[in-house]
């Protein structure tokens, strides 16, 4: 594994800048297997320069609002992306998904999500929203897979041997249930690590909280 560095529009992101997201939350406290195999992921990751996602901000990334910083989009231009969420979400039901198995990656560590249909459905969704408040601009980042980082390396290190220790864990796959969709204020800062190292972490404040329809 390498250094994690997070990126806006193409470049390191600058640090303690502010850019809204679009993710989905899980609640530990009502997942409580997911709480558990997060628990032993955590315990794994300790002997490695990996600084763990907390409680509070673990995440499945759905797409960044990437045109500029939260700073400069007004609290009028806020509500509108919240009613165009509502609007393209109108209708998509909570599902289920499987976490895990978790994975050793070049940035860390994250738990792996599938299958991906309705993900990438969810995700469609809030890019039409995005799209249709802040246009095609806004778009800029490919997310991937869906997964849900559980940490992100500040230092390089064998992703080998974190893998090995991963393997050992069962079970490695757990249910989870996506009930809403977090618009967030998200921020990147740096802070010290031993050596003279620094390491990325992320933080947020709410703007707004979408649930899936029901019933």
């Amino acid at each position: 594994m390498e250094k994690f560095v997070p990126k806006f529009q193409g470049a390191p992101w600058p640090d303690g800048a502010r850019v809204l997201h679009v993710y989905a939350v899980p609640d530990l406290g009502t997942d409580l297997d997911l709480a558990r195999l997060v628990d032993e992921c955590r315990a794994a990751m300790r002997p490695h320069p990996i600084t763990p996602m907390d409680d509070g901000t673990l995440h499945c990334t759905l797409d960044m609002i990437a045109d500029t910083t939260s700073d400069r989009i007004t609290a009028e231009e806020r509500a509108d992306l919240v009613a165009a969420l509502r609007d393209h979400l109108a209708g998509t039901r909570p599902f289920e998904v499987t976490a895990g198995s978790p994975i050793a990656s070049r940035a860390g560590a994250f738990l792996d999500l599938s299958p991906d249909h309705a993900l990438f459905d969810l995700r469609e969704r809030v890019r039409d929203a995005i799209r249709r408040t802040r246009g095609p601009g806004a778009l800029l980042h490919d997310g991937g897979r869906p997964h849900i980082s559980l940490g992100y390396a500040w230092s390089d290190a064998s992703s080998d041997a974190l893998q090995s220790v991963f393997r050992r864990i069962s079970p490695s796959h757990v249910p989870l249930r996506i009930r809403d969709v977090h618009l967030l204020d998200v921020r990147f800062q740096q802070h010290p690590r031993p050596g003279d190292e620094t390491a990325w972490q992320l933080s947020w404040s709410p703007v707004a909280i979408i649930p899936l329809a029901h019933g």
